[in-house]
C-alpha cells in the first residue's frame, strides 16, 4: 500500500481517534498525544498505525480488555461512518475526550508549573539588576 495512503491529516487524524481537533492540538502544545510522523510544510500528519497504539494505550491505562475495547471502536466507526461528512468534526467519543482531558491535565499541568517556576525565577533575577531599577 502507497505509504501516504495510511496516513491522516490533523482533521482527520482527531476523528479517527474520536477527540474534538482543539483537543488534538492541545496536546500536540504539552507534546503529549499521539506521535506526529510527518510536517508537510504546514500540514501535520499521522500514522494510522499511530493513532492505533496511542488509542491502545489508553485503553490499557483504563484497564479496558481487548475485546471491550474493539467493540467500542467498532461502535464508533459505525456511529461516525453514518454522519454527514460535514457533521463529522463535531462528534467526539466521550470516553476519549475523558482519558485524554486526564491526559491532558496531567501532562500539562507538570509543564505549566515548570514553566511558572522558571518564569518566577527570571522575574526575581531581573527585578535585582540595577538596569531594571532605572526604568
Amino acid at each position: 500500500m502507497f505509504p501516504l495512503k495510511r496516513m491522516l491529516p490533523l482533521r482527520e487524524a482527531a476523528e479517527y481517534v474520536g477527540i474534538t481537533l482543539l483537543r488534538l492540538r492541545c496536546l500536540r502544545l504539552v507534546r503529549a498525544g499521539p506521535h506526529a510522523a510527518m510536517r508537510n510544510g504546514r500540514d501535520v500528519m499521522f500514522r494510522v498505525e499511530d493513532l492505533d497504539e496511542y488509542v491502545d494505550r489508553l485503553y490499557r491505562r483504563a484497564n479496558i480488555s481487548h475485546a471491550e475495547q474493539a467493540r467500542h471502536r467498532n461502535e464508533w466507526r459505525a456511529r461516525i461512518a453514518g454522519l454527514p461528512e460535514g457533521a463529522r468534526g463535531r462528534v467526539s467519543d466521550s470516553f476519549m475526550q475523558i482519558v485524554t482531558r486526564d491526559e491532558f491535565l496531567e501532562i500539562g499541568a507538570n509543564r505549566g508549573f515548570r514553566v511558572l517556576f522558571f518564569g518566577g525565577l527570571c522575574l526575581i533575577f531581573l527585578s535585582h539588576t540595577p538596569l531594571i531599577w532605572r526604568l
